[in-house]
C-alpha cells in the first residue's frame, strides 16, 4: 500500500509598480513554457521560506519581501493518479539484471 503524503507547492507573483500600472514577472522555462516562479516546499521548510527560496532560485532576485499571502488550494488526487515524491530510479527492464536508465529528481 502506498503511503499517503501531502505535497506542498508555492507560487510567487513578483510585481513592480510603474506609472502605467503593475507589472508581473513571468519566466520562460526551456521546457515548461511561460510561467511564474514556483516550486515544492522542502521537508521542514515553511511556506514563507519556500517562497523566498524559489523566487531566488528562479530569478536571482535577493532580499525578496513577501507582501501578502493570497491563499491555498487543497486537492486530493483521484485514486488512479500518483505523484513521485522522492528521487526514483527508472530501470530499462522489469527484471533484476536491468541497469538504471534514468532518475526522476
Amino acid at each position: 500500500m502506498l503511503q499517503e503524503k501531502i505535497m506542498e507547492k508555492v507560487a510567487i507573483f513578483i510585481t513592480r509598480k510603474k506609472d502605467s500600472g503593475i507589472d508581473v514577472l513571468l519566466l520562460r522555462h526551456p521546457y515548461a513554457g511561460i510561467q511564474i516562479p514556483a516550486g515544492t516546499v522542502e521537508e521542514d521548510e515553511t511556506i514563507h521560506d519556500a517562497a523566498v527560496r524559489e523566487a531566488y532560485e528562479e530569478t536571482g532576485l535577493k532580499d525578496i519581501i513577501l507582501k501578502s499571502y493570497i491563499g491555498c488550494l487543497y486537492e486530493e488526487l483521484p485514486e488512479h493518479i500518483n505523484i513521485i515524491s522522492q528521487k526514483t530510479k527508472v530501470y530499462a527492464r522489469p527484471d533484476e539484471s536491468s541497469f538504471d536508465w534514468a532518475e526522476f529528481p
